[in-house]
């Protein structure tokens, strides 16, 4: 099969980069809003006194996880490094699950929601159609 790279916002697993939240970092921007508005309300001096909101430094620590929400896209070097998906088409030097032959029936993407299952493989298939 030919190695016709694909579009360069299409992950390795067929999902539209420019539809993910990692990529427009809506996530990312909101922690980051709401991190500058503790601050200018002075909310770590309140935190004691909602202690049905938990632990503040576990919150903070979570936050701040959410504002680093941001990604390139897998194929400009950005992506989950956890996923497992991506690891797989990393060690078989794939742009794109498309170019394997299992990917219809491929248990690394039966993590994803049904229909988001749905889109990734209508997304695959066009990849995979326009490398034949």
């Amino acid at each position: 099969m030919p190695e016709t790279k694909p579009n360069a916002l299409m992950a390795y697993c067929g999902i539209d980069c420019s539809k993910c939240f990692g990529y427009t970092k809506t996530v990312s921007e909101a922690a980051k809003q709401l991190r500058r508005t503790m601050r200018a309300e002075k909310l770590k001096r309140m935190w004691p006194s909602m202690p049905f909101l938990g632990d503040y430094d576990v919150f903070k620590k979570d936050l701040d996880a959410l504002a680093g929400l941001r990604c390139k896209g897998c194929l400009d070097g950005g992506g989950n490094p956890f996923c497992r998906i991506r690891k797989c088409s990393l060690v078989r030097d794939y742009h794109s699950c498309a170019q394997c032959s299992d990917f219809e029936a491929c248990e690394k993407l039966a993590f994803l929601e049904p229909g988001h299952k749905d889109e990734h493989l209508k997304n695959l298939r066009k990849i995979h159609k326009s490398m034949a």
